[in-house]
This record gives C-alpha cells, structure tokens and sequence, in this order.
C-alpha cells in the first residue's frame, strides 16, 4: 500500500513539473499567428485576438484569452464577437509541437447573421485559388499543426436579419459540436427566441454528416423539444416533441426536413416532408399528415371567443319605443395587404383524419393549395363536419392590394345549430343545411365580410326547426280570440317545425336581400321574403302563412281559414326577434270579401237591374 501512494505521488510530482516546465518553457502566444493564418486560408474569416494567450492548468490544461472576434472580408461588421476564448489542449502533442485541441469554447458571444456581417466582394473581383502554403510559427525550427476535436458556445446570442425590415434574436444559445470522425459530427443545441410578445424554447441532439461540405450538409434530428408561450400568459401555450431528417446544398441552393414527425401538446400529431428551393424567388413544397390536428389549442383559441349569442331568444309584440341597433364590428386590416406571395411560389397537401376547428370536430380534413405569382389557388379544402360534408375551393389575388378572395361555397346535410354556435351566431334554426353558391370580395376577415363581400346563396333546410317562436300556434291563438268557430291550440311548444324551409339570398356588402321564401310542413305553407343585415345583425322578413290544418273543427269557416294567406312580419335584432300579426283586421276585411261577394251573386240571381245597380253602389262604398 505504501508503495502504490508513493508510486502515485511521484506520478503527480512529475506531472506538476512538467505542466510547471510547459508553461515555463512553452509561450501560448507561439500559437497566435499561427492560428490566425489557419482561420484565414480555411474560411477566409479574420480573426483578432485582442488580448494575449495564457496557461491555465487546472481542471484542465487550457489556452486562455480575453475578447475575439472574426470578420468576414470586407464586411462592415464582424460576424462573431466573444468575451473570452477558452482552448483544452492535449499535453502529449505539444511535446511534439502539435497543437490539439480538444474543445473550443466561447463565452458571451454574439453572433451575427446580417446584411453587414457578410463578405463584400466586387462581382467582378477575381477569385483566388486556394494556397497550399502553411504558416508556420517556428518553435524550435518545428511547424505546429491544429487539430479541434470539439466547439462549445456558451451563453451567447445570433442577430439575424435577412433584410432590412425584419430582424430575429435567438437568446441564450448553447451549442455543443464534437467531432468524432472526419465526416461526423454530434451536435447539441438549446435556445430562445422572443418575438411579438411570444418566447420559443427549444433543445435539440443531432448527428451531422459533413462529407460534402460546403457543398452539401445533412443532419439527423435525433430528438427536439420545444415550447412556445405567451410572454405573460397563464397558458401553458404550445410544447412537444419531434425528429427529422434535415438537408442542405449549396447548388442549387436549397433546403429540405425529410421524414418530419412532430407531436404537439399531447392532442397533435403532424408528419411529412418539407422542401424549398432557395432561388431569387424561392419555391416550397409542403406535404403533411395528421391523425389528429387540434388547430383550436395550436392558435390558443377560446372557443365562442366572439360575442357568443344569447341562449334564449325573446320575440315580442311590435312597440314603438324600441331602442335603435347599435353596430359593433371588428375593424379592417390595414390595407388587406398579401402582395409578400408574390415573393414566393409554394405547393401545400395537407391531410389530417381529424382536424378540430371552433370546437368542430373535422374528419377526412383536405387541403391542397398551389401559389405562383401572387395567385393562390386553394384547389381543395374540405371535410365531413357535423354530419355532413363542405367544400370551399377559394382562389385568392393577391397582385393588387388590396387582396381579393373569390370562394364556391357547398355545404350538404351540415347540422345547422351547433355551426351557428361555433361561428358566435344566434341559434334560433336547426335542421340538416344544404348550402351552395358563390362569394367574393376585397378583404378576408369578418369587417371585409360584412363591409365589402358579394355573392349569391341557395339555401336548403330539411327537418327544420325555428325555435322560440310557434307560427301556427301564434296564428290559431290570434283566431281563437275573436270567434268560437274553432278551437284553442292544443300545442304548447314554442318551436315550429317544416320538412323544409328553402331560401335564395343575394348579399351586396352587408346587405342581405332575400328574394324567396318557401317552407312546408303537414299544417301549413309559407311563402315570402325579406333583408337582413350582417353589420347591424337585424333582419325583416314578410311571410304569407297557409295553415291547412290544426283550427279543431270542422265547419265553412275553417274551410275558408285553410285558405287564407295570412300575413306575419318578422323583424328586429336576431338576438330580440319581434313580429306584427293583425288577424283582427284581416279577418273583418276578409268577412266583407266574403260577404260582399254572396250578396252579389244573391243580386245577380234575384234583383232587378235598377234595384241591382242601386245594392251594388252601396256595397262598393267603403
């Protein structure tokens, strides 16, 4: 035992004199020139060490020196700039005067990807061929040679700014890259992005093949985490996991994510493969799958996060003193402004089993979309929704500002009550919607919709059901009132019922003209038509009421109320419909029809003609 503790303090008294011997008789700053010329000839990037090199021992035989920076030629200003540099060194080759290196790392560093950050060269500057000359610095009339096994970035910050006008700062970088082999590299990498109130974080492991740089690089993603909130928000905002297969080369320049797979908060999934050709106007390509895509959690939308309506609805006697509507809109989007695709050509498939939207369960969701010179052409976008089936192909112009949407709008066998709940409408129908027709406009969102859009509309409802109001039960009561010659309502139900209710609508910024109204049930027809108004959110509509059946007797009377067109008007905000029915008025001036007429018929058949002109006189005075 005492001879292995005395064998292990002599090793680490020979350790300790020779480390003492190597800072005494080895200067670091042998290798400053040396190290300089070498970043020169292999990147053309020139490097200033503005403070001398110096030993530092312990944990570690490491080079140490105070702020650096490496400049692009010609570039106004330098593309990495560090507090400090920190080099581990292996002590075996500096015996024999190499320089090994086992790890580079850089402290507080910004790193900058600008316009002013890069090289400046003359288009019609020469290129020089690369040198094989080696820039030696002598040391005991030996050459020193670098090896770097490993780059460490610590704490530091990248600048980017693709343009003048937009310009991106990724905080607290981490970055680990270790080299085990010539062509292979093991990264590491966490950060920070904050921008527009919202911070991505995110940490990534990859493996990179570097056998064709810089021509070509490509890098498996192993495993990336990331988590996107809202600076201040008490939500927990987006977060997952994913994997991919990243690919870059430099002719043509472009840039691909192969075998994409991205889980998102726990109720998304997305895979696919995503390409762009990185040319003056670039071109992408994206196509994606999804077994379930929660768009309502990826955006952070409140579901009814609009003025959701009121759930019961009061329809009143006409009065008088009714307060005026008051106008409540979003405002426009300044200038309606997508001229940026014209920057760009692009593709897009998107596929998703189960696409949630508004609280819309979307299954077999589809999109195709293709971009190209300002004119997006959204082939398809479609799906099968509460029960039923949609399809809006939209073309979108965006060569002009302002931008202008055109769609084709096909709804079938969609239940109409839960979408008017999910887009905040009042709910007073239900029934299966069979909707088609054409749209279009300046703008795409809500103001441009109501302020600007025009188009036409076939509505069809089948099984329809107008809740909070009974039209029949409202007729027969009104009836019942004035004459026993039928019978009281047995229906207590506020709800009207019709196999089907069908509607033509022509919209013209806002205004809605509704030139026919037809419904029908067992008990009744209708027919009419009216305006209303999606800004104001008021309607009036002038229906013609049949009812066939349900008056509870049998006798000449009823035969006549069968049929009798009675007029009931509809008006007022959808919230607080109103409606006028007179069947007071309608019934007395229908009697004097009836009666009129019976006396004529009694003249023409036993009066004189003196004594007959005299009675038809006094029947025609008012």
């Amino acid at each position: 035992m005492k001879r292995l503790l005395t064998t292990l303090v002599i090793l680490l008294v020979v350790i300790v004199m020779g480390l003492s011997a190597l800072v005494i008789l080895v200067n670091p700053n042998e290798f400053r020139g040396y190290i300089v010329k070498q970043v020169q000839k292999k990147s053309g990037y020139h490097l200033v060490l503005q403070d001398d090199l110096r030993w530092h021992v312990w944990p570690k035989l490491s080079i140490l020196t105070g702020q650096i920076s490496l400049t692009a030629q010609d570039a106004e200003k330098p593309a990495i700039v560090a507090e400090n540099m920190r080099l581990d060194v292996e002590l075996l080759p500096l015996l024999s005067h190499q320089l090994s290196v086992k790890e580079v790392m850089l402290k507080g560093a910004v790193l900058r990807f600008t316009p002013d950050s890069q090289p400046k060269r003359e288009a019609t500057a020469p290129i020089a061929p690369e040198s094989d000359i080696h820039y030696p610095v002598a040391a005991n009339n030996q050459a020193w040679k670098l090896d770097i096994a490993k780059i460490k970035v610590v704490d530091s910050l990248l600048i980017w700014q693709a343009d003048s006008h937009t310009q991106l700062n990724v905080r607290d970088i981490n970055l680990l890259l270790e080299q085990h082999d010539q062509n292979h590299v093991d990264m590491e990498l966490s950060s920070k992005i904050n921008q527009n109130q919202q911070e991505l974080a995110f940490g990534l492991n990859a493996s990179l093949d570097i056998s064709g740089y810089p021509s070509q690089v490509s890098a498996d993603i192993n495993s990336f985490e990331y988590h996107l909130k809202r600076i201040g928000s008490s939500s927990e905002g987006i977060k997952g996991t994913g994997s991919a297969t990243v690919k870059y080369q430099s002719s043509p320049k472009s840039f691909s994510l192969q075998n994409l797979a991205l889980a998102i908060n726990d109720d998304s999934e997305l895979k696919g493969d995503i390409a762009a050709i990185l040319k003056d106007k670039p071109q992408y390509t994206i196509n994606l799958t999804s077994p379930k895509l929660n768009l309502d959690n990826l955006l952070g939308w409140d579901v009814l996060s609009k003025n959701t309506p009121k759930a019961q609805h009061d329809y009143r006697i006409e009065n008088n003193s009714s307060k005026p509507v008051i106008a409540t809109s979003v405002s426009p989007l300044p200038n309606y402004d997508l001229t940026s695709l014209k920057s760009f050509d692009a593709d897009v498939s998107v596929i998703a089993d189960k696409f949630i939207y508004q609280g819309m369960n979307i299954d077999n969701f589809g999109l195709k979309a293709s971009n190209h010179a300002g004119i997006t052409e959204i082939a398809k976008l479609s799906g099968k929704v509460l029960g039923g089936h949609f399809a809006l192909p939209t073309t979108i112009d965006a060569t002009a500002v302002p931008a202008k949407l055109h769609t084709k709008l096909l709804l079938q066998q969609v239940e109409l009550k839960p979408l008017l709940t999910a887009l905040a409408l009042p709910s007073v129908f239900n029934g299966q919607l069979n909707l088609n027709g054409e749209l279009g406009g300046e703008g795409y969102d809500e103001y441009a919709i109501s302020h600007y859009w025009q188009g036409n509309l076939n509505i069809d409802l089948k099984n329809a059901r107008l809740e909070g109001l009974n039209i029949p039960q409202l007729i027969q009561q009104s009836v019942s009132r004035v004459t026993d010659k039928v019978s009281q309502p047995t229906s207590t139900g506020d709800v009207t019922e019709a196999k089907n209710i069908s509607m033509k609508a022509r919209v013209n910024r806002g205004d809605i003209d509704i030139s026919a109204i037809a419904a029908n049930s067992e008990i009744f027809n209708i027919q009419g038509q009216g305006k209303a108004n999606l800004l104001k959110q008021d309607t009036d509509i002038s229906l013609q009421v049949q009812l066939t059946k349900g008056w509870g007797k049998q006798n000449e009377f009823v035969r006549q109320l069968s049929e009798l067109k009675i007029p009931l008007r509809v008006y007022g905000d959808w919230n607080s419909l109103q409606y006028r029915l007179n069947i007071e008025s309608l019934l007395r001036d229908e009697l004097q029809k009836k009666a009129k007429k019976s006396i004529k018929d009694w003249l023409e058949n036993n009066s004189s003609s003196e004594e007959r002109q005299k009675l038809r006189d006094l029947l025609n005075r008012k």
